[in-house]
């Protein structure tokens, strides 16, 4: 498929004076406006619909709004952003980054949000333009989102399938969708398998997860599903640390969680790629006034090496 990117190269222009061209010809020369025109034609490059549709007062910028503390926000965020920086920029849009919730962008086409909570719903439902959200926040904002408790039930699946017998969850100490959900999950498997439930809940902190080992009864042929790959990290140095065998411990993200620990994590891998590119074709469609439903990715299991197969016991 041919991109504004791969027209932007054949002209020696960038994608901004392409998409200036087919938006705003009046505000690029002839000599520029003739050789884009040149390279379209030779590419066979064909304008998506939403961007034929596009109105000349459009800012081609789109906001990427952060609604947590910076400092906290986990390795793959960067990831997401590049991916959807690169979806945008092949269709003539910049990306601006934002972590003030009073700053509200008036020179912006529409605002991808991530970290919101439902105390941030009025705020959000009153911006003048398109909101999509990194994660439900309710039913009022459209949002893209992997099927969390679809993910942890899947690893816990995997866990009893390969004879951990008895499997802990250490969620997150939070009352919003997500958390509620990657619990329901883990509940949902144990419930299926007629196991027995162990729940901790405590913040997305290494430190708590790495206390909380302290205070459990790590019996052979036991897993612990973690709510986030920072829990299941602090859970995996506090094992290595006491010498503790035969302990299996699972995250949930999995990206850019092997710098951060000796053996490779198995957990559930956010496909953030696929995230990006339908956060962007779910913008571009409310920009154009066409209708969106809201999406769940389906997660990925990632085996690494701090689980292994146990041999059952019959």
């Amino acid at each position: 498929m041919i991109t504004l990117t791969d027209v932007a190269k054949r002209a020696h222009v960038s994608t901004m004076t392409v998409s200036r061209v087919l938006h705003h010809p009046e505000q690029v020369s002839e000599e520029i406006r003739l050789s884009v025109q040149k390279a379209i034609s030779e590419l066979g490059y064909k304008p998506s619909r939403v961007g034929q549709a596009l109105s000349k007062q459009r800012q081609f910028v789109i906001q990427f709004l952060i609604l947590e503390d910076v400092k906290k926000v986990d390795p793959y965020y960067a990831k997401l952003l590049l991916y959807i920086a690169d979806f945008l920029r092949n269709e003539g849009y910049t990306l601006e980054i934002n972590h003030d919730a009073t700053y509200h962008a008036s020179q912006v086409d529409g605002t991808f949000v991530s970290g919101a909570r439902k105390s941030d719903l009025k705020m959000l439902t009153e911006l003048p333009y398109p909101i999509v959200s990194y994660g439900k926040v309710g039913q009022e904002i459209p949002y893209v989102d992997i099927d969390n408790a679809k993910g942890t039930f899947m690893i816990t699946k995997y866990l009893i399938s390969v004879g951990y017998q008895n499997i802990i969850y250490i969620g997150l100490n939070l009352k919003e969708d997500f958390s509620l959900e990657r619990k329901k999950g883990y509940e949902t498997a144990i419930i299926e398998n007629k196991r027995k439930a162990h729940i901790f809940m405590i913040n997305n902190d290494e430190h708590e997860a790495a206390a909380l080992v302290n205070q459990l009864d790590l019996k052979e042929k036991t897993a612990i599903v973690s709510a986030t790959d920072r829990i299941a990290i602090g859970v995996l140095q506090r094992i290595q640390e006491c010498g503790i065998a035969d302990v299996g411990v699972t995250g949930f993200d999995g990206v850019f969680i092997s710098q951060f620990s000796l053996h490779k994590l198995t957990t559930v891998e956010q496909p953030l790629k696929e995230i990006a590119r339908t956060m962007v074709e779910m913008m571009l469609k409310l920009i154009n006034k066409e209708n969106v439903k809201s999406t769940l990715i389906k997660p990925r299991i990632i085996i690494g090496e701090t689980t292994r197969k146990q041999k059952v016991i019959r």
